[in-house]
């Protein structure tokens, strides 16, 4: 018997994928997920970055599994899934994180570049979710998150790719969560602002979060672990602005 989740460690006994949990906000959100007990499987194309992850997983007494992938390669999502399921015995949770940023104007870009950003931000999406549906399906209650961006809902000059890309991972949201309804697998959408942390590949974040203070990468995985909680069971389709935001000494 799977152990029973405790109000500590509500997500023992499941698994989740988590892409581009290297570093920034998937490395988070797989922190996040694995201190509250699920086993977390951690993909990216950089094995140093991921066996850091890990290592820290381990070290708060999590369990985290390592598995260098390219997400923009089928073959490399379809090894990913069964590793999880071979590891676990099925998946729970998906959460879409990786992504690329190419900071260039529509002239500027090349088409290698348009490719690259399509791929990695969206096509991989698909590719993931796409071989693990199977599982989701046999789970008690199957999660996607897909990790859009500020830039998923604001156009702005000189990340044409970034834009299209997470435009198109919102609709991509929107019409699986409908898709997916009946089967009771919630597919929902994060836009981070800024954060602290990195941009993919080095790149600067051009558009500054909204409100007064920049968020941390741990106020997207708080916002992730609550979208993957029973609490969100009714909430499909949504896509939730997280960008930072005041905050407010209270003083007696």
């Amino acid at each position: 018997m799977p152990p029973q989740p405790s109000s500590a460690r509500p997500f023992s006994g499941e698994t989740a994928i988590v892409t581009g949990a290297g570093r920034g906000i998937g490395r988070a959100i797989a922190r996040t997920f694995a201190e509250a007990g699920a086993t977390v499987v951690l993909a990216s194309r950089t094995p140093g970055e991921l066996d850091r992850t890990a290592e820290e997983i381990a070290r708060v007494g999590g369990r985290a599994i390592a598995h260098p992938a390219d997400v923009t390669r089928k073959a490399d999502m379809e090894a990913l899934v069964r590793r999880a399921i071979d590891a676990t015995g099925g998946i729970d949770i998906l959460v879409n994180n990786a992504g690329v940023f190419v900071m260039k104007t529509l002239a500027e870009l090349e088409e290698a570049e348009w490719d690259r950003v399509l791929s990695t931000n969206l096509k991989s999406a698909y590719l993931l979710i796409h071989a693990a549906l199977p599982s989701l399906r046999r789970s008690a209650r199957g999660r996607i998150l897909n990790i859009a961006s500020i830039h998923a809902t604001v156009g702005e000059e000189s990340v044409v790719a970034h834009c299209a890309a997470k435009f198109g991972l919102v609709g991509l949201t929107k019409a699986l969560a409908s898709e997916l309804r009946e089967a009771g697998i919630t597919v929902n959408a994060i836009c981070p602002g800024s954060t602290e942390s990195e941009a993919p590949d080095g790149a600067p974040r051009l558009h500054t979060a909204p409100l007064v203070e920049k968020l941390n990468d741990e106020d997207v995985a708080a916002a992730a672990l609550f979208l993957a909680s029973p609490a969100a069971a009714a909430i499909t389709g949504a896509v939730l602005d997280v960008w930072g935001g005041t905050r407010v000494e209270i003083r007696s």
